[in-house]
């Protein structure tokens, strides 16, 4: 059985969420797994969860105005076998796994975070975000998109002691 939440998907057949975990995707918990709905719905695209990609999306952007995008970098990412998974409590970060990971193991190498492509920042968010990601012992890279093209951006922080 599949249940579409406000901010996830959750799935109860015990065969599907077998199969969810061993593709790097969603948390089990009590025999349940849930699912961000940015990766529900690239599983659902990809015919692995019987589930319209499309009502997913759709509850995915009333709460964040880059889930298209979001959406677009993470099967961009998928489809050339990077892992790509997307946090429960916060969809400003995607984790982005070394190519060729087993699952299971954390080999996180990037910290990616979806901009829209007129994104106005400043030196105290850059260093906010290259925070983020040095807490999490990463690689900090920028992504948007710009005419179809998906564009990354890896930014990192230099000592010249």
């Amino acid at each position: 059985m599949i249940k579409l939440y406000e901010d996830y998907l959750e799935v109860s057949d015990s065969e599907l969420i077998t199969k969810l975990i061993g593709l790097g995707a969603g948390i089990e918990e009590g025999g349940k797994a849930k699912l961000p709905l940015l990766e529900a719905a690239y599983f659902a695209d990809k015919g692995v969860i019987k589930f319209d990609k499309d009502k997913i999306l759709e509850n995915a952007r009333k709460g964040d105005a880059l889930a298209d995008d979001k959406y677009k970098i993470i099967k961009f990412l998928r489809d050339r076998g990077y892992i790509t998974r997307v946090s429960m409590d916060t969809t400003e970060y995607f984790r982005v796994h070394q190519k060729g990971i087993r699952v299971g193991e954390d080999r996180t190498q990037y910290v990616l975070k979806v901009v829209p492509r007129d994104w106005q920042t400043n030196m105290k968010d850059i260093k906010q975000a290259i925070g983020f990601a040095g807490k999490l012992r990463k690689e900090l890279v920028i992504a948007y998109i710009e005419k179809e093209d998906i564009h990354f951006i890896k930014i990192s922080r230099t000592n010249f002691e």
